[in-house]
C-alpha cells in the first residue's frame, strides 16, 4: 500500500506540502464566495421588473422660459405635450410622472402611511391617467385612474390612490384594498380605488420594491418628465420624431430622452463591475494554484530521481509511478479541501456579519472542490508522466 510512504514522505517536507494544503484552502474559500457572490448579482439582473422596459422611454423637458414658473402654464403645457406624443406614430400609451423604472435611489419616492395606527413605508407616485399602459401592468381589482381624479391642488389631502398586489397582500393579507382609507403623516386621506399588478422597482435602502402607490396628479413641477411606450420595433424613429414636434410646440426648454434599457444599465454598473472583479479573481487564483501544485509536483520529481529509479529497479511500471504522485496529490487536494470549506464558511459569515450579501450555497463549495480535484490532476499529470520516464538505471549512477 503507497499511503505509509507518501504519508512519510510529506511529513519530512512539511513546510512545502503545507503551503499547497494553505494555497488550495484559500482558492475553495474564495472562489466559492466569488461564484456565490456573481451568482446573486447575475439573480438580481436578470430579475424582471414587470414592466415592458425594451419598450420604454423617457422624456424630460428641460425648461429654462420664466413662463414655466407659473404652474398652470406648466400644467398647460404637459397636457398639450402629452396630446402630442400619444398622435406620434408608434407610440402605444404616455403618462406624466416622476417614476422612472430602475433609475435608482435618485428616482424613487417613498411615504410613511398609517392604517389601523401602524406605520408602513411604499414608494409612492404622481401620475397621469396611462401609467399603468405605459409599464405593461394591468388592474386586477378595482378600477384604474380616470382624468377626473387628477387634483394639482398642493395642499390636497384626499383622493384616490391605486397600490399594488404585494402592497395590498401586506396590509390587508387575504382581505381586498378596495374601498380603504390610506393615512399620511400629514393627515391626508387617501381611497383606494383599484389594485394593480405586477409591480418591482428596487429601491435602494429599503425593502419595499414590490410595495407602491399612485395618485392622480401631474407633475410638472419635476420638469415635465414623461415615459413613452412604443410598438415593438419602432424606438428609433419614436425618438427621431419626439424632440422636433415638443420643440416646435414650446421651445423655451430641452429635451432629454433616454430609454429605460439605458437606465438599467447604469443601475447595474456596480453589478457588472462585481462580476468582472469576481471573474478576474477566479481566474487569476485557480491558475496561480495550478502552477503551485504543478512546480511543487515537479521539484518533487526531481529531488526523488533516485528514488524513483530504484523503484523502477524493483520492477514498479510507469504507471505505478503515475499513481504515486496522483495519490500524493489528492492527499494534498483533499487536506486543502476540508481546509478550505472550513474557511469558505467562515469568510461568508464574516461578509454576511460586516458588510452584506448571501448564505453561501453548499453546492458552491462542492462544485469548487470538484473543480481543485480535477485541477490537481490536470497539474500533477505532466510532473508525474515525466517521473514515469525516469530509467531504472539513474539509481546505480551515483553508487
Amino acid at each position: 500500500m503507497e499511503i505509509g510512504p507518501i504519508v512519510r514522505a510529506l511529513a519530512r517536507n512539511k513546510v512545502r506540502f503545507g503551503l499547497i494544503v494553505v494555497q488550495i484552502a484559500i482558492t475553495l474559500a474564495v472562489v466559492a464566495n466569488a461564484v456565490n457572490m456573481i451568482l446573486v448579482e447575475r439573480a438580481k439582473m436578470l430579475r424582471p421588473s414587470a414592466f415592458d422596459e425594451h419598450n420604454i422611454l423617457s422624456v424630460i423637458s428641460e425648461r429654462f422660459a420664466a413662463t414655466f414658473n407659473d404652474p398652470n402654464y406648466s400644467i398647460a403645457v404637459v397636457e398639450s405635450d402629452l396630446r402630442l406624443l400619444r398622435a406620434i406614430p408608434g407610440v402605444v400609451a404616455v403618462t406624466n410622472t416622476q417614476f422612472i423604472p430602475w433609475e435608482g435611489v435618485g428616482g424613487n419616492r417613498s411615504n410613511t402611511f398609517i392604517l389601523a395606527n401602524r406605520d408602513f413605508s411604499s414608494q409612492y407616485y404622481d401620475v397621469t391617467p396611462g401609467f399603468l399602459d405605459v409599464l405593461g401592468m394591468r388592474i386586477v381589482e378595482g378600477r384604474d385612474l380616470r382624468p377626473t381624479d387628477i387634483d394639482d391642488n398642493p395642499n390636497a389631502s384626499a383622493g384616490p390612490v391605486l397600490i399594488s398586489r404585494d402592497l395590498e397582500r401586506y396590509l390587508f393579507g387575504n382581505g381586498s384594498a378596495v374601498g380603504r382609507l390610506l393615512k399620511d403623516h400629514e393627515g391626508g386621506m387617501w381611497t383606494v380605488v383599484g389594485v394593480f399588478d405586477p409591480f418591482y422597482q428596487p429601491f435602494r435602502g429599503f425593502p419595499i420594491e414590490h410595495y407602491c402607490v399612485i395618485r392622480a396628479r401631474h407633475t410638472a413641477i419635476y420638469g415635465g418628465p414623461y415615459l413613452v411606450r412604443v410598438k415593438p420595433g419602432a424606438m428609433k424613429s419614436v425618438v427621431q420624431m419626439i424632440t422636433p414636434r415638443l420643440l416646435a410646440s414650446n421651445d423655451g426648454r430641452n429635451i432629454a430622452l433616454k430609454t429605460i434599457d439605458e437606465y438599467k444599465n447604469e443601475f447595474f454598473t456596480s453589478a457588472h463591475v462585481i462580476i468582472g472583479a469576481m471573474t478576474s479573481v477566479i481566474v487569476l487564483i485557480i491558475l496561480i494554484t495550478g502552477v503551485g501544485i504543478a512546480g511543487v509536483t515537479s521539484f518533487s520529481v526531481t529531488e526523488r530521481r533516485r528514488q524513483i529509479g530504484t523503484r523502477r529497479a524493483l520492477g514498479a511500471t510507469k504507471t505505478a509511478v503515475i499513481r504515486y504522485f496522483l495519490l500524493e496529490n489528492w492527499l494534498i487536494t483533499n487536506s486543502g479541501i476540508v481546509l478550505g470549506a472550513i474557511l469558505a464558511y467562515a469568510l461568508n459569515f464574516a461578509l454576511l456579519s460586516l458588510i452584506a450579501g448571501t448564505k453561501l450555497d453548499w453546492r458552491y463549495v462542492v462544485a469548487g472542490a470538484l473543480l481543485l480535484w480535477a485541477q490537481g490532476i490536470i497539474a500533477t499529470l505532466m510532473p508525474a508522466a515525466r517521473a514515469a520516464a525516469v530509467p531504472p538505471v539513474i539509481a546505480t549512477r551515483t553508487v
